[in-house]
């Protein structure tokens, strides 16, 4: 029998349930963010693999749920998770966007909504490099920025884009797959 968790009271199985299944998710998007942090070319997959977390988290609890497994997540990753660009890309941009798009898919048309994800993206990656660079001042990424044309600048631009919009419509059918297939076989 699946445990409701909408309603009035809650009964202490469904707050052990609520608890449980954070504790698991913001273990394994931790898992995530480590393990992008010690495989080769993992740095972007592990905090994309760990935002899927707060995504479900969300997805089955709230909105509130699952800004905790993110919280939790960025400061437990910023300690322990020895590559900090891989932790500061979780916490400026993929451990949020799926709470952000949460609160804002569906409230307008889909150009509009599209457009403001874009911009907010690219508001929160610049400021996460701009911290990388001057404030953290992680020596390798700057070494690995100053080789850069203004056309290789253009083309990461464009396509961290391309990569943002493939990353939404991936999420929207995680989320399809999560509430029409999944859940039936995980949560009873």
């Amino acid at each position: 029998m699946p445990v409701s968790i909408k309603g009035g009271r809650r009964p202490m199985r469904e707050k052990t349930y609520r608890t449980a299944l954070g504790g698991i998710l913001s273990a394994l998007a931790l898992s995530f963010l480590f393990m992008g942090s010690v495989l080769p070319f993992a740095e972007i997959a592990g905090p994309a693999l760990a935002s899927v977390c707060v995504l479900l988290t969300g997805t089955e609890f709230s909105v509130k749920a699952a800004f905790a497994v993110y919280s939790a997540v960025s400061v437990l990753g910023l300690i322990i998770v020895p590559d900090k660009e891989s932790v500061l890309l979780f916490i400026f941009f993929l451990g949020w966007f799926p709470i952000f798009n949460m609160l804002i898919d569906g409230k307008l048309r889909p150009v509009p909504v599209l457009l403001i994800k874009l911009a907010v993206f690219n508001a929160s990656v610049l400021l996460m490099y701009w911290l990388i660079l001057k404030v953290f001042v992680m020596d390798q990424v700057a070494a690995e920025f100053s080789g850069y044309s203004p056309f290789m600048y253009a083309a990461v631009i464009i396509l961290s884009n391309i990569t943002v919009i493939i990353l939404d419509f991936a999420l929207s059918k995680i989320v399809f797959l999560y509430t029409h297939v999944w859940r039936k076989k995980l949560v009873r």
